[in-house]
């Protein structure tokens, strides 16, 4: 493995299942572990615990919202903890923002972590204005963005979120770290915006996101 002074690993999509957690083998040196949603399989606070307590043993430094298919409690967890990033800014290292909006737009199956698209945008929005003084940010949402080779269901059609493409044309942020549409892990590029869907990381796909002499960049990994 080349060797990094400064990354992050980026998963989402566990859906309870951790299997391939020590496969990665980055983890423990990493920076830090960022996870773009859907931590549980319909779950609540204690599934989480279990998949949260699980990547902590390995590295505690955690950056973390909930998808569509968590119950809210599972908000009140990662605050608690200091780990949830929803609608909120960090510094995540120097001369680096990180914003989270998690949930999705509506699907067919009425999952409990559903909100309408505009408001995603919303928050995208709001939750910009903490970290648009950095000189790089990384944008970590559950939605893909829309008509892209990251939102593409079985069929062909395209189901991601417009609120989060119209924020990325509009604000291009460096990185954005996205999940929710498991048979469309790949890779994206609107304008300077790098785009990775991971895909279900039961299915051994993360992301890496480096920062080296001054650029930050993400790939995605498996």
């Amino acid at each position: 493995m080349i060797q990094l002074n400064n990354y992050w690993i980026g998963i989402g999509d566990i859906h309870d299942d951790i299997s391939q957690l020590n496969r990665i083998t980055e983890l423990s040196r990493a920076n830090g572990l960022i996870i773009n949603g859907d931590m549980t399989n319909l779950g609540h606070k204690d599934k989480a615990a279990i998949v949260i307590n699980s990547i902590s043993s390995i590295n505690s430094n955690i950056y973390a919202q909930c998808g569509n298919m968590d119950y809210p409690d599972i908000n009140d967890y990662l605050e608690e903890k200091g780990y949830c990033i929803h609608r909120q800014g960090k510094e995540l290292f120097k001369d680096i923002g990180i914003i989270g909006v998690g949930l999705s737009s509506p699907t067919p199956f009425n999952t409990p972590g559903e909100v309408p698209d505009e408001q995603l945008g919303k928050w995208l929005e709001e939750t910009y204005q903490h970290v648009k003084h950095f000189n790089h940010v990384i944008v970590v949402t559950h939605d893909p963005p829309y008509g892209t080779q990251l939102d593409k269901i079985s069929g062909g059609g395209h189901v991601g979120s417009r609120a989060v493409l119209n924020f990325i044309h509009q604000y291009q942020p460096d990185v954005c770290l996205c999940g929710h549409i498991h048979e469309s892990r790949g890779k994206d590029v609107i304008g300077k915006t790098k785009i990775v869907n991971p895909g279900m990381f039961s299915n051994g796909g993360y992301a890496l996101i480096t920062y080296e002499q001054g650029k930050l960049d993400i790939q995605l990994k498996e």
